[in-house]
């Protein structure tokens, strides 16, 4: 629940009315979209790939997504009240996914990603190679289901239905968002889903992580360290909408580490790359320090510092995403000693 304060009796506090997606115009595959694109920023450091989302007038979950290990995630999502039929129906895509082979599964990422020729297990390691020692085989796919309902709100029959099936043995959890209205804007809270079932103290700070994109290019890290700037580009451009004037940035270069830490010196631009068929995003940045990773590789911050420092296992397969003051201290102190 969510109060306003009463400034003047400040005994006071005063509900602020919930709404639900129904109720404000939106539509489910509206709430579905937000959930799926902006996964990494709802679930804790990368801990779940997506891998497909549901068609219309298709019989399947909203959204399906795998771990670390290989696991399957069902997702089903409903704008209203939860309802304990919905448990049912996530069981029942249960039923028919789970039974999917690696080839199956493979061909919902292509279709997700809409590249014919992906890969799945090198797109699962690419994704969580931080986090895991080796590509895993074809076998390690899909042996696990784990259920998440996310709902509206959630009554107690589903609450019930939800612990029977838990003390059953059954990996189902349950999420909860809710929609106020303040001030005449929309605002959304989310439950973070944490399926690592990890503490979390820290809230979020401005610290960014900006990848520099060498998986897809082998030069645009070279344009963001001669141009002073952090870029993201196609479709993974949005997330340098988040960044501010003042805020801190660390540049990650892949299989090297932090290369650059600087500071956003005003709004993020903008540019169509006419060579590239796409668009970019960026901000431009006011470096303290800059290592050229190709030719003194040793002086970046390596990932496996960062997580031995933390006692953690952070992975920085994301394009752009916030991370936690004590973090980025730690990539300060340990850039210091380098």
């Amino acid at each position: 629940m969510l109060f306003y304060l009463n400034d003047e009796e400040r005994t006071e506090i005063i509900p602020v009315i919930q709404k639900t997606f129904a109720s404000i115009g939106w539509r489910e595959r509206d709430l579905e979209n937000i959930i799926a694109k902006n996964m990494p920023r709802l679930i804790p450091q990368n801990q779940l790939l997506v891998l497909f989302q549901e068609k219309p007038f298709q019989e399947a979950a909203d959204i399906y997504a795998l771990d670390k290990k290989g696991d399957l995630y069902i997702f089903e999502l409903k704008r209203w009240q939860g309802h304990e039929e919905n448990i049912l129906q996530v069981l029942r895509y249960g039923q028919i996914y789970g039974q999917y082979s690696y080839e199956q599964l493979q061909e919902m990422l292509r279709k997700y990603e809409k590249t014919s020729d992906l890969d799945l297990a090198e797109k699962h390691y690419e994704y969580f190679e931080e986090a895991i020692p080796h590509k895993l085989n074809k076998t390690d796919f899909n042996r696990q289901q784990h259920f998440v309902v996310i709902t509206n709100g959630i009554d107690l029959d589903t609450r019930n239905a939800i612990k029977y099936w838990q003390d059953k043995g059954l990996l189902i959890d349950s999420i909860i968002y809710w929609v106020y209205e303040i001030g005449g804007q929309y605002t959304f809270e989310f439950d973070r889903y944490n399926p690592e079932r990890e503490v979390i103290i820290e809230e979020e700070g401005r610290n960014y992580i900006v990848n520099t994109n060498l998986t897809w290019s082998k030069t645009d890290y070279r344009d963001m360290l001669d141009n002073h700037k952090a870029a993201a580009y196609g479709s993974r451009r949005h997330g340098i909408k988040n960044l501010k004037k003042g805020d801190a940035v660390f540049l990650y270069h892949k299989g090297v580490g932090v290369i650059a830490y600087g500071k956003v010196l005003g709004k993020y631009k903008s540019k169509y790359h006419e060579d590239k068929n796409e668009e970019e995003y960026y901000v431009d940045l006011k470096f303290d320090w800059v290592i050229n990773p190709d030719k003194e590789p040793n002086e970046a911050v390596k990932a496996w510092q960062i997580n031995k420092e933390l006692s953690a296992q952070y992975a920085f397969r994301l394009t752009t995403f916030s991370i936690p003051k004590r973090m980025a201290n730690v990539i300060r102190k340990l850039a210091k000693t380098k």
